[in-house]
């Protein structure tokens, strides 16, 4: 199983204000997504629907009612008062009574009634002359509360018969069935319905709801589906750009071995400022550093560390150093291999911050830092430190230390500790040709200095 956390929200917080009015939806564009190639020969065809009107008692009542809830502070206590004032009038017609029953239902739902919503709602469905427009939404809600009620079975039912009701049905009964149909265990007709919603939304060039996704991506994911998973990743970064979408589909993109997508998923998260745990920031770090990016890898670790993410300890320091030295940062590199240098039990960051300083001519300093290497020990490769050392004493014209080292390191080859014969012998023969050149280089510059000392004692002394 992929080894990260999938968030799975399905409808928590049902919408219940289906009849008021919605605010104009931004229209998406999925070329090639229609109704019929989603829903084929089970997509409904058009059917008349006559209305009977209000009566004029009704249409009195229901002036009086529609400014009540179509108010930005819906006045629901006097929408109530009005409701209770219709249903004791004698001479309402059958029509009348299941619009009244439509509204004291709505009314319940904002107020969180479920049951007394349930109850006005199967009254309305009792009625045969009520408003077939209106019937459709009764239906639709009674699959809602079915669903918040947990009763999922009934929700199946409910949204089954409205969706065969509408010619132009939302995504929103097919979220419902799928996301009953999980509840009941049932993946694979969750699975279908999932995937029906998705089509759905995107036919109605809509942004299909985030619970769509999150709930194919957990039947996908149970499936080891990785690929099937991957193109909703994408569309969630795109749709609800959170922290949580961006790192899944950084791991999915790993999972995938396309490691240059998974770092820049990663790294977009970073830009947005949405990591805020130590392993994200130690990820991107080391992605950032494959990819030979060594000056972003370096900032991101420090904005870690400095931003609390990051403990900053001898590994992170370490980290850090290697970044700004990789990136020919020296004077950033030094002040935190010193540090991570005294908080390490090992030698090699000591031996790190040895090659900075002979790189910037301060040999005495190197001298130092790469004895300190070898004396706290665990060194990958004491045969390069002796070279190393060579090479300082050398420059400080110390050419019987700088042999001694060389040939230290030549006895030292066997130390090279790598499992594949191969490997190991091209190291040792690299290394090796290394302190023999250094060897020659250093008998040369000490007989060329012996020679320079005696033609200046001659000319003195003549």
């Amino acid at each position: 199983m992929i080894k990260f956390l999938f968030i799975f929200i399905i409808f928590t917080n049902l919408s219940f204000s289906q009849s008021q009015k919605e605010p104009e939806q931004t229209k998406f564009d999925f070329p090639g997504f229609t109704l019929k190639g989603c829903l084929g020969s089970e997509l409904s065809k058009p059917k008349r629907q006559v209305a009977k009107l209000p009566s004029k008692r009704a249409q009195n009542y229901l002036k009086q009612l529609f400014p009540l809830l179509q108010s930005d502070n819906e006045d629901l206590v006097k929408a109530k008062d009005v409701l209770n004032k219709m249903k004791s009038d004698s001479g309402l017609t059958d029509p009348d009574k299941a619009q009244m029953y439509y509204y004291f239902a709505y009314i319940d739902s904002v107020n969180d009634d479920v049951k007394s919503a349930k109850k006005n709602y199967q009254k309305f469905l009792t009625i045969e002359d009520a408003d077939p427009r209106l019937k459709s939404n009764v239906i639709s809600m009674l699959g809602q509360l079915s669903y918040a009620e947990g009763s999922y079975k009934k929700a199946i039912d409910y949204m089954e018969q409205w969706i065969g009701m509408e010619t132009n049905p939302s995504s929103l009964g097919f979220d419902i069935i799928a996301a009953s149909y999980w509840q009941l265990k049932d993946k694979k007709k969750a699975l279908k319905f999932s995937q029906r919603a998705l089509c759905v939304a995107k036919a109605n060039k809509s942004k299909p709801k985030e619970s769509t996704y999150n709930l194919l991506i957990a039947l996908y994911n149970e499936n080891q589906r990785i690929k099937d998973m991957l193109p909703l990743f994408e569309e969630l970064v795109r749709f609800y750009p959170k922290k949580r979408y961006w790192t899944q589909l950084s791991g999915v993109y790993g999972e995938l071995k396309e490691e240059k997508k998974q770092l820049s998923s990663l790294e977009a998260a970073h830009d947005q400022r949405l990591l805020d745990k130590e392993i994200e920031y130690v990820s991107l770090y080391q992605l950032l550093m494959r990819a030979e990016a060594p000056l972003k890898a370096a900032r991101v670790i420090k904005y870690g560390i400095d931003n609390e993410f990051v403990e900053e300890n001898e590994k992170h320091l370490k980290y850090l150093a290697q970044g700004w030295h990789m990136a020919q940062e020296l004077d950033k590199a030094e002040p935190v291999y010193e540090k991570a240098a005294i908080k390490s039990k090992e030698g090699e960051l000591y031996v790190f911050l040895g090659q900075i300083y002979l790189a910037t001519d301060r040999y005495k300093k190197a001298k130092q830092a790469l004895q300190l290497g070898l004396k706290k020990g665990k060194l990958k490769d004491p045969v390069t430190v002796n070279i190393l050392l060579g090479q300082v004493a050398y420059e400080l014209q110390d050419f019987e230390d700088a042999t001694k080292f060389f040939r230290t390191a030549i006895d030292r080859l066997s130390d090279i500790k790598i499992k594949d014969k191969e490997a190991r012998e091209k190291k040792q023969d690299k290394l090796r040709t290394q302190a023999l050149n250094w060897l020659t280089y250093t008998e040369k510059e000490k007989k060329r200095i012996e020679m320079l000392e005696l033609r200046i004692k001659d000319l003195e002394e003549s």
